[in-house]
């Protein structure tokens, strides 16, 4: 009577025995060495490339975080009529309850309450609000006209809650002007370029009630006087293009909207990370007529772009573990057929149909553990020596950093391993089951025959 043929430490080291003799033996028809072979490498350039290209989102989206938190506020509460509205800018259409709405905002009673709410988000610095009045204002000079948005802050609070002061190029940064009658602006480079400006110019203002009155009633429209004492860069097309800043007075005496009308409070935080529980908890005690919003729901449209862009990457790269583990089943399943009379020499010895799965199924893990492995490390190297020496230089004249950025997220490096190991175990289920349905009588009946 046969016993089992299993060694007695473990019910696993006899398949995995097995698997690797067979993993490594010299096969009769060469083709299966070299496929498989071909699947470890192919697993291996898979998994390297996916954690390569993850690495690089996760740069370039890093890289737009920094520049999107460093001028936008991490909070923004606006009335929800206004919020729902096309236009931010102030428009003569909105009802009284709208305008109501908007005169909440400057309360100090308001802002009072906010910091107080969000002091337990305030560790090393104290939480900055700041009223913001914003509108569309048209810009004449002696060659062109231009239409902007423009911003009114006041500036010793744009300081706390933003750091657009920071990217003054030419000039300075002093919204407040003490000449009478005399509007100080602070323009984007872009914007500037449009106008053919540079800083010190002065231009002419036209608010949308000048025109509209100049339209009504056939009249000249009234301008006012600015001076352009400096001109940011931000490097964000968006901003550099279409923005400037101007004290919170000027754009309230511009838009003509009363001294404690504002349309939007900024609100900045000791760090970015804690903006959506701060905003729960600004939802939870605000009045439901105000909208808060964070850094996050400002630029939603560009985040769900950037996530639609990374998963369609990462399912075209999947594809070259897909190939890699197709070429595993391919390999198994002629090796199942090359090793049939192995296989019916086994089971006569007294291994049974668990026991030969077990080593095909090894096989695959085998597989599919050398070639993740090695893929994980060689990404996770690639990835460790663009952060560290930044090889792929890029044109500081062109782009706003020196090199390629990466940041290397062991969480996506476990998720590719995870999915390359799985794709590879799945791949040995059939030519393992295969394997344990072999007869061992026919297999050695076919070996004499031959």
């Amino acid at each position: 009577m046969n016993t089992p043929l299993s060694p007695p430490h473990s019910s696993f080291a006899f398949p995995f025995f097995i698997a690797r003799r067979y993993l490594r033996s010299k096969h009769t028809l060469n083709f299966i060495s070299v496929i498989s072979g071909i699947s470890i490498v192919g697993i291996t350039l898979g998994v390297a490339a996916l954690v390569i290209v993850m690495s690089l989102f996760n740069g370039f989206q890093a890289l737009i975080e920094r520049f999107l938190v460093g001028f936008d506020p991490h909070i923004r509460i606006t009335p929800a009529l206004v919020a729902s509205s096309t236009n931010i800018s102030h428009n003569t259409s909105h009802n009284t309850s709208a305008k109501n709405e908007e005169r909440l905002l400057m309360q100090d009673s308001l802002q009072r309450r906010i910091v107080s709410l969000l002091q337990p988000f305030s560790t090393n610095l104290p939480v900055a609000v700041a009223p913001v009045v914003t509108g569309k204002i048209v810009c004449v000079n002696a060659r062109s006209m231009q239409a902007f948005q423009l911003v009114g802050m006041e500036s010793e609070k744009i300081h706390a809650v933003s750091g657009i002061a920071a990217t003054v190029a030419v000039g300075n940064f002093r919204l407040e002007s003490d000449t009478p009658n005399l509007v100080h602006l602070v323009m984007g480079a872009a914007l500037a370029d449009k106008l053919r400006i540079v800083s010190g110019d002065t231009v002419q203002l036209l608010s949308p009630y000048a025109l509209e009155g100049a339209i009504t009633q056939g009249t000249i429209p009234r301008t006012v006087r600015a001076a352009v004492v400096g001109i940011f860069q931000s490097n964000n097309k968006e901003y550099d293009a279409t923005q400037a800043y101007t004290s919170l007075a000027s754009a309230q005496k511009l838009l003509r909207l009363p001294q404690d009308v504002a349309q939007s409070l900024d609100i900045r935080l000791h760090s970015a990370a804690e903006s959506e529980k701060a905003a729960a908890v600004l939802r939870a005690n605000l009045l439901p007529t105000l909208l808060v919003q964070t850094w996050f729901d400002l630029h939603r449209d560009l985040y769900f772009v950037m996530r639609f862009e990374r998963l369609a990457a990462f399912c075209v790269l999947l594809i070259i573990v897909l190939v890699a583990v197709f070429n595993i089943f391919a390999s198994l399943s002629m090796t199942v057929t090359e090793k049939r009379a192995e296989i019916g020499m086994l089971k006569a010895m007294g291994a049974n149909a668990r026991t030969i799965t077990m080593v095909f199924f090894a096989q695959s893990i085998l597989v599919g553990c050398i070639g993740t492995v090695l893929g994980a490390v060689l990404g996770s190297a690639l990835c460790w020596g663009q952060m560290q020496f930044g090889w792929i230089a890029l044109d500081t004249s062109r782009y706003v950093v020196s090199a390629l950025p990466m940041i290397l997220d062991w969480r996506d490096v476990l998720i590719v391993c995870a999915i390359s190991l799985v794709l590879s175990l799945a791949s040995g289920i059939i030519p393992a089951r295969k394997a344990g349905e072999v007869r061992s009588a026919m297999a050695l009946l076919r070996k004499e025959r031959v």
